[in-house]
């Protein structure tokens, strides 16, 4: 497979996912220069939570997701799904929003949270899916290229929007990272396990529709309604 197709599914993804979110953020725009910036770190992130994988793997702390998936039970694999996955990659999302992102000037209203994350989101997805799409074809490699961003930009949201909302109404920022932290990682982790559960891929659709739907809908809010 070329690596202009790859690159061109990867890129015009993340493209239109980003510009949805700042549609939506249009009333208050937040600077393209910042949206760009945070994509970027998003990609860092993804090469940063997969050279922590690598480690792991290498030091025996935790089996191949391969393996985990062939030999555990279900109890082990939601387990593993929620804490080797879901955290695991939520907190490497976390990091650069927490400790750069968030502190943007522009960054004044909890909706930005969302929007932040999302971007931050995507950039990840998008390095997942350097890995991923050269080894995939046709309706698989179109349906990774879409739906990757899309489910990253859930699970960030939740915490995005927990955290500047704490910020900005000045409560506990802490508590709120822990508490966005954990729901997400949750929420990712559930996801994992129905997505690669015979007969319950359903149900993964129905959990990213439902967080999509709540994210859109608190975009949509007035700003002193958020």
């Amino acid at each position: 497979m070329s690596i202009l197709k790859v690159l061109a599914a990867v890129l015009l993804p993340a493209a239109f996912w980003i510009g949805y979110f700042a549609y939506k953020d249009r009333l208050r725009p937040e600077p393209v220069r910042n949206l760009i910036a945070t994509y970027v770190l998003g990609i860092v992130a993804g090469f940063a939570c997969i050279g922590f994988y690598e480690l792991l793997s290498r030091t025996g702390i935790t089996p191949d997701f391969r393996e985990i998936l062939i030999r555990s039970t279900p109890t082990e694999f939601f387990s593993y799904s929620v804490v080797f996955v879901g955290l695991v990659e939520e907190i490497f999302k976390f990091i650069p929003f927490a400790l750069g992102v968030r502190r943007f000037k522009a960054f004044d209203e909890p909706v930005d949270g969302i929007v932040y994350a999302a971007a931050l989101a995507v950039g990840f997805a998008s390095f997942e899916n350097l890995g991923y799409l050269p080894h995939l074809k046709g309706f698989v490699f179109l349906g990774r290229a879409v739906a990757s961003p899309l489910t990253h930009t859930a699970f960030s949201s939740i915490w995005g929007y927990a955290l500047a909302r704490a910020v900005i109404k000045k409560r506990s920022a802490a508590f709120a990272s822990v508490a966005g932290l954990g729901l997400a990682g949750l929420a990712h982790g559930l996801y994992n396990f129905l997505n690669f559960s015979p007969g319950l891929r359903v149900l993964s659709a129905l959990l990213i529709l439902v967080i999509w739907a709540w994210g859109i809908r608190t975009l949509e809010k007035k700003p002193e309604a958020a």
